[in-house]
């Protein structure tokens, strides 16, 4: 993402006189700010010469998008196909996300936005290279650049994307809050999926790198493109204008988990129930809005576990949870009405592991039955850090899958590196083993036999 803040306005072309209603009876401005991140100082808009010119542009109410002059009046004509792309196209769908993000997801609130009064401006510009990225200027017009390369062909989940930066410059412009870090870019996917909700498909691969990395923290870097899920899970729970609240909310000081705690009253051992409610959720994308959608990516979850001797199984220490990180344990499907025994215990301060605030472990556990109807059955979430769970396999059960995620008695922010600081933050991780009877971990998920370890051993 990039946050731009140009000086104030200089050589200003008349561009305030070209205003739009759009749609609601509003009349926007086409403000053109004097200082534009990659444009060239004192560009000539009303010079078909300049790199940018009126001359080159296409408008709607919401939006101006220019480009580059070596693609020419027409782009669809440029001699290079890797250069072509449709403007009026890219207009439409631009359009069509900007009154999402405002009317159904309300980033801004309308009557209290910049939006209210000034269009977002779209830069296609020059070069070969294959970048893009939104934000704004002069703390009041959301700006998003991109290069041909990346708008070539729909869907433009490029510009959903970088769009979704520039209303988070928005929202904190009219507000002064907002989060940071990670977030910014889960929540550029996240608003991403709602206009694209095939975004599973056709950027897939975050999904096969989610899928090896649902260990890490809620918020880790490592997952800020792969994992939108969350903010989903939380649409789902409170309604799709949600996370546009929370960002209006957030106070100094606040990451997201402390603003969600303060905003719904909840307890950390409530958001720990709502976190593992919604990981288990996570194996077959059980929510509402995405749930035909994402149908043929469910039961994908993979993990790695290690034989530990008398019938024990300890988590790899390779893809030990994090602080809301959670395992998709897939296991052997017995017969309807087997009665599946766990016992479970907690191993934080283990040798091989990590050991940061093990005074504050935790984890949440339980079963996951998926039918050959498409039915989920949910076992009883299950907390003791040495306990026993009992699950029914339901009839016609087609998967069945051991959730575990770590679930801290305490909330504190991801890990970072220091400035200075030249190895990596140590991070937290809370490694447990477990024993089943009536079924078995799937063969595919056991990598090896080790010697057991308890804490201090």
């Amino acid at each position: 993402m990039a946050i731009i803040v140009s000086v104030s306005l200089t050589n200003r072309v008349n561009a305030g006189s070209k205003k739009t209603a759009d749609g609601h009876g509003n009349v926007k401005e086409l403000y053109i700010p004097g200082k534009v991140f990659r444009i060239p100082e004192g560009n000539d808009y009303t010079s078909r010469e300049s790199d940018y010119s009126f001359h080159r542009m296409v408008e709607s109410p919401n939006i101006a998008i220019f480009w580059h002059k070596e693609y020419g009046d027409n782009p669809l004509t440029h001699p290079d196909e890797k250069k072509r792309f449709d403007v009026h196209e890219l207009l439409s769908e631009c359009e069509r996300f900007y009154n999402y993000y405002v009317d159904e997801l309300k980033m801004v609130e309308k009557g209290h936005s910049l939006t209210d009064r000034y269009k977002l401006l779209v830069y296609v510009f020059g070069g070969d290279e294959g970048t893009a990225f939104g934000g704004g200027a002069e703390d009041k017009i959301g700006v998003l650049w991109t290069n041909a390369s990346r708008i070539r062909k729909g869907p433009y989940g490029v510009l959903a994307h970088e769009m979704a930066h520039c209303f988070q410059f928005l929202s904190r412009m009219d507000t002064g809050n907002g989060p940071r870090g990670a977030i910014n870019e889960m929540s550029a996917q996240y608003m991403l999926w709602q206009v694209y909700p095939e975004w599973m498909t056709f950027e897939n691969y975050h999904l096969v790198d989610f899928m090896k990395k649902t260990h890490f923290a809620f918020l880790h870097p490592t997952n800020m493109y792969h994992s939108p899920y969350v903010l989903e899970y939380w649409s789902h729970k409170h309604g799709k204008e949600f996370f546009g609240k929370l960002s209006r909310e957030t106070e100094p000081g606040e990451d997201p988990v402390m603003t969600y705690k303060r905003i719904t009253s909840i307890t950390q051992e409530e958001f720990n129930d709502e976190m593992f409610d919604a990981c288990r959720r996570f194996i077959t994308w059980d929510m509402e809005r995405i749930r035909k959608v994402a149908a043929p990516y469910a039961n994908q979850h993979h993990t790695v576990i290690n034989e530990a001797g008398d019938g024990w199984y300890r988590i790899a220490p390779e893809k030990c949870p994090q602080n809301y990180g959670y395992n998709g344990i897939r296991l052997q499907v017995p017969e309807a009405g087997t009665r599946v025994r766990l016992t479970f215990e907690g191993m934080a301060g283990a040798k091989g592991y990590n050991a940061v605030k093990t005074d504050k472990a935790g984890w949440r556990y339980g079963f996951v039955a998926y039918r050959k109807d498409g039915q989920r059955v949910y076992s009883d979430m299950h907390k003791d850090t040495d306990g026993k769970a009992v699950f029914r396999v339901p009839e016609n059960t087609e998967h069945l899958w051991l959730v575990v995620m770590g679930a801290p008695t305490e909330h504190w922010p991801v890990a970072t590196r220091r400035r200075g600081q030249t190895e990596p933050a140590e991070e937290e991780q809370w490694p447990y083993r477990f024993k089943l009877q009536g079924t078995a971990p799937d063969e595919s998920i056991i990598q090896q036999r080790t010697r057991e370890q308890r804490p201090g051993t």
